[in-house]
């Protein structure tokens, strides 16, 4: 049969001390050492996807913000655009009325300078009927019958003119 010695069940023995001991202060210690471990990156892991939905909630808010920011860009230079034709249309008013200001102004002048210009030919026109008398008459005749020849002559003119 099979022979125990003794150092065999010594052996057998100091094995199972062995690994009661060694379950107790080394497997233990490692299971919590490792189970910390776990739970340290279990809560990193929920951190990275925290922060990563932080992170794509900024993106969407900073993106739906650039949007908003775009379309108020458009706004302004729409505006600007609008108050640029408004003020051109203004400009252009303006210069227009200046101008049609300018045409009367020009044609005021014109007719005065052609009212002076025909009763300066009366005038002259007057003066040598004048002239063209004395020498047919041969003689001059008084200074109020020269002046009453005129003036006469004068209205006729200015009648005639106005009709």
């Amino acid at each position: 049969m099979l022979n125990f010695d003794i150092n065999i069940l010594w052996s057998l023995i100091n094995l199972i001390i062995l690994f009661v001991l060694m379950r107790l202060f080394l497997f233990k210690p490692i299971k919590k050492v490792l189970a910390k471990r776990k739970e340290m990156i279990d809560s990193q892991f929920k951190e990275a996807e925290e922060k990563e939905k932080s992170a794509q909630e900024l993106y969407d808010n900073y993106k739906s913000q650039l949007s908003g920011v775009e379309n108020e860009k458009k706004e302004i230079i729409a505006q600007a655009r609008a108050d640029a034709k408004n003020e051109y249309n203004k400009i252009v008013k303006r210069a227009e009325t200046e101008a049609d200001k300018l045409k009367e102004d020009a044609k005021r002048s014109s007719r005065i300078e052609s009212e002076k210009a025909r009763l300066a030919v009366k005038e002259d026109i007057a003066q040598l009927a004048m002239e063209t008398a004395e020498k047919i008459i041969g003689e001059k005749v008084s200074a109020q019958t020269d002046s009453e020849i005129y003036d006469k002559f004068l209205n006729e003119g200015s009648d005639s003119s106005e009709q």
